[in-house]
């Protein structure tokens, strides 16, 4: 059988102590190096269970597995994005311009009215859920998105 690539922790673009005061250099290391890096190795162990079922041409809870193996992508996607999107003091944030920007107003109205609902969002998701700002590709229409376990 052909070698099949795994997932693995990205590095972060900035240092641990780069999104202070927001974000401690203890807690960012906390969620970087275990959080994520748990969402990497669920994904990774499902895939070698997953693997071993197929080899072994046996049967498995795949609804289970599946779910989990969802569960541990997600994460890793979802932190991976959040590593992106964020940026030490002065070198990122602040109100978007150009077609994101465009987009939020033709959407929400306003990049204010944006904020206020996302923030809603945010803090009515439950647990270790997330907010997201994402674009509808079939309608083009922008939307917040509440993603939780």
């Amino acid at each position: 059988m052909e070698k099949i690539n795994k997932f693995t922790l990205p590095e972060l673009p900035y240092d641990y102590n780069a999104l202070a005061p927001y974000i401690s250099e203890q807690q960012l290391k906390l969620h970087h190096d275990k959080h994520h890096q748990a969402y990497v190795n669920g994904a990774n162990a499902i895939f070698e269970k997953l693997d071993k079922t197929r080899n072994e041409n046996a049967d498995a809870d795949m609804k289970a597995m599946l779910k989990e193996l969802s569960f541990n992508i997600g994460g890793h996607l979802l932190h991976t994005t959040f590593w992106e999107n964020m940026a030490p003091a002065g070198k990122g944030g602040g109100k978007p311009n150009g077609a994101v920007a465009d987009m939020i107003d033709m959407g929400f109205g306003s990049f204010e009215r944006f904020k206020k609902e996302f923030t809603m969002a945010a803090t009515s998701t439950e647990g270790s859920g997330w907010a997201a700002l994402a674009v509808h590709p079939c309608i083009g229409r922008p939307l917040i998105m509440q993603i939780e376990k």
